[in-house]
């Protein structure tokens, strides 16, 4: 898988999540995360999506933050209620010349596991698609890899890129 259908994996984390820091979002444990990711446009039989991503307390702030700019300049509505370890939101964005309207349950188990449900709808189609849902299940796996920085995201292909950088202006 690419990095950048990693990122669009990892984003919708940052939208789904994103609106909840201002609820106490629970901080997650610092440290190595794996992530299998399954997206509607996967054929059936294939394997979740796996990741793995380092994090620390900023970069888990960063990547909320993240998900609440993007939904304020994209989104006319959006609702998150929050019952227990559950949050669950409801939005209206636009993309392009589309509007996506979704619907996702993020669970979260203590510190150590997380896991989204999303589904959205497109009108007109986005990318060819007119509905797509997700299903994110993520677990602390220990410390990050010599080597890690908070941030970092290897795909199963084994590529690494910097959660960081994706909205980064380029470098000189």
């Amino acid at each position: 898988m690419t990095a950048p259908r990693h990122a669009l994996a990892f984003v919708a984390f940052a939208l789904a999540a994103g609106p909840a820091l201002a609820q106490d979002y629970p901080a997650l444990k610092p440290g190595l995360w794996q992530v299998a990711t399954r997206i509607s446009t996967q054929k059936a039989e294939e394997p979740p999506l796996q990741s793995t991503m380092c994090l620390d307390a900023t970069t888990t702030r960063e990547i909320l933050q993240m998900g609440q700019g993007m939904m304020a300049g994209m989104c006319s509505r959006f609702e998150v209620k929050r019952s227990g370890n559950r949050w669950s939101s409801d939005a209206v964005c636009k993309l392009g010349d589309s509007t996506m309207t979704s619907r996702s349950t993020m669970t979260v188990t203590g510190d150590s596991a997380y896991r989204i449900e999303g589904s959205s709808t497109y009108a007109p189609p986005f990318m060819g698609m007119a509905a797509a849902t997700t299903t994110v299940e993520a677990k602390h796996a220990g410390a990050c890899k010599s080597g890690q920085k908070p941030g970092d995201i290897t795909t199963a292909s084994g590529h690494t890129f910097n959660i960081r950088s994706l909205g980064a202006p380029p470098k000189k």
